[in-house]
Formats: structure tokens, sequence, C-alpha cells
């Protein structure tokens, strides 16, 4: 890789870590756009990645690299979006720091606009089918509780399985959770009773101290979220026994996420309240659960008075009010 492209991606990477205090989760997108664009770069050139140059990052190559992840990667149009995201602050730090052989290409590669996507009508679990998928954990087993107390704490707090994942010991205060969120950004959230207790005997039957992880690996590092989305797949394919409705269905782990948003929203909880449990930076984002309901919506429309009886018009109408009424 030439010195200038060499200079300015660890430049640039440094930036990210010192003067912006991007979170480790923002840093490693960042790094996995990079690997990917400097392979794919490569290829392209059939060099070795060391060989290129600055001037081969061009709007043209930008474009290529993305069509290479819709078509050749099979990745969704926001994965493609969170990667041109990755490049255009590159481009913009790059052209910041004048380097002057890409002060045009930066300013064409800023210039590629994200794709429109269509926003997924989101998906959740009825409480019948979150009760399945816990019973379905083998509670005779060291992994069959983990996992219980996994799937029990996704849907008690409504964390991100990142936030879980992540959580230690030190992290639960008698009745409350305090989930380390995205942009650094920390909340607590309730829990209940059996929640905390199942904690308890977890930490105390395996030695768990206030500063190590509730989920690690053997290695003493939280396990990983592929791990974790293997767990609930052999969870969910047991409880499909007893809940045929889970037969077919596309869940996740963030899945748990989305029922706890519904199930709070069907209780009556107002939706700015369930924003600060979910920690939405802005509480437009709550509102997909309210597009999702169709029994809310169901029950609004059975609220609608009927529509009144039209007036009879009078014989001797204005013109001048008919038009301002048709405006």
């Amino acid at each position: 890789m030439s010195s200038t492209f060499f200079t300015l991606t660890q430049q640039f990477f440094g930036s990210l870590r010192t003067q912006r205090n991007l979170s480790p989760h923002t840093l490693a997108a960042y790094r996995d756009t990079f690997r990917l664009l400097l392979r794919f770069l490569a290829d392209q050139e059939e060099i070795a990645i060391d060989q290129l140059t600055l001037d081969m990052l061009t709007p043209e190559a930008v474009l290529s690299f993305l069509e290479y992840l819709e078509h050749k990667r099979g990745n969704t149009i926001r994965t493609r979006n969170a990667r041109l995201a990755a490049i255009h602050a590159f481009a913009r730090f790059a052209v910041g720091q004048k380097a002057p052989d890409f002060l045009l290409d930066g300013q064409r590669i800023l210039a590629i606009p994200c794709k429109r996507t269509v926003k997924p009508v989101l998906g959740f679990m009825s409480r019948t089918e979150i009760d399945a998928v816990l019973s379905a954990t083998d509670q005779a087993t060291h992994v069959g509780r983990r996992d219980h107390l996994l799937f029990t704490l996704l849907y008690n707090t409504g964390g991100r399985i990142s936030e879980v994942l992540r959580l230690q010991p030190g992290d639960i205060n008698h009745r409350t959770v305090r989930l380390h969120g995205k942009g650094r950004k920390e909340r607590d959230v309730p829990i209940w009773p059996a929640s905390q207790r199942e904690i308890q005997d977890w930490c105390r039957t395996n030695k768990i101290g206030p500063t190590q992880y509730l989920f690690a690996n053997r290695h003493g590092v939280p396990i990983t979220r592929k791990g974790a989305a293997l767990r609930l797949k052999a969870a969910i394919r047991a409880a499909v026994a007893t809940c045929p409705s889970l037969r077919g269905r596309k869940i996740t782990l963030h899945t748990f996420r989305h029922a706890t948003a519904m199930h709070l929203l069907q209780s009556g909880v107002a939706l700015p309240i369930i924003a600060l449990w979910l920690g939405h930076e802005q509480p437009v984002t709550t509102h997909g659960y309210v597009e999702a309901d169709l029994k809310m919506k169901q029950q609004c429309l059975n609220t609608l008075e009927k529509l009144p009886a039209a007036r009879r018009q009078s014989a001797a109408r204005s013109h001048l009010m008919a038009f301002l009424e048709a405006l």
C-alpha cells in the first residue's frame, strides 16, 4: 500500500479512537468495512493489498464495491449503506487532510448517496411463544441454564444482544440492571424478582465475580453473538413441539427486544417511556412498534365514532363559500 494511503488510513482510525471517541462496536464496523474494501480493490487491480494507492479509491471503484456487497455477498441495503457510511467518513477525513491527489475523487465519493430501503414490519413473539422458548431450554444442564438466563434477560430488559452479553454482576443493583448501550450511553432497566434470583443463583453456582461476565466462555470473554444465535435456534426447534406457531418464523435474538417493546405498548406504557427503556436516542424510532400491532389498530378503528350525517345544503348556496370550502 502506498505510504499516503497507509498513512491516511492509520491517521483515520487513530482519529476515530481518540478525537471522536467512537464505541468499540463502531470501530469494529469501520474496520470490517476496510478489510472488505481493501481485498476488493486488490482483486480488482490484481495486485497485493500493500501495493494499493490512494488514486485507486475512485468513485467508480466504490460503486463497484457496493454492487459487490449486494449481489455477490448478498448483503442487505442497510448493510450496504453502513459500509458506505464508513467510506464516506474516510473520504471526509482525507479531504480534510487536503490530500492533493484525492480532493476531486473524495468529493465525488461523498456525493454517492445511500440507497432508499423499505422498512420492514417488526416481527415479535407473543407471551405464549416466549414462554415456550424459555421452557425449551434444558435446566438440567449448565448450557441450558445459561440459555434460560440469557433469553430471560433479553426479554426482561429489552436490551440489545451486545448489551446483555457484556453484563457483569457489578451491573446489577438489587432490582435494576445497568446496560451499556450504543455510543457509550448507559441506562438502568428494572428486572423482575425472579430474574434477580436467577442471576444470583447463576453467579453463586459458577463463582462469577463482580467484574466477570455473566455469559462468558471458558476463556472468560463473552460468548459470541453467533454462538448465542445458534443456541436460540436450538431452543426454537425444541419449542415448536409445544408451540406450532413458531414453525417457519424468522426469529432472532433481536426479536426478544421487539417483543418487550410490543408487550409494554399493549400494556398501556407510553411511547416516550418505551423509548427510554430501549435506549432509543430519538423517540420516533419507537413508533415502528405501533405500526406492527394490528390488534391495537383494530381497537382504534372500533373506537371511531360514526361519521356525522351530511348536512342538507341550502338552495341559495354562496358560490364564494363553496370556493373557499373546496380549497
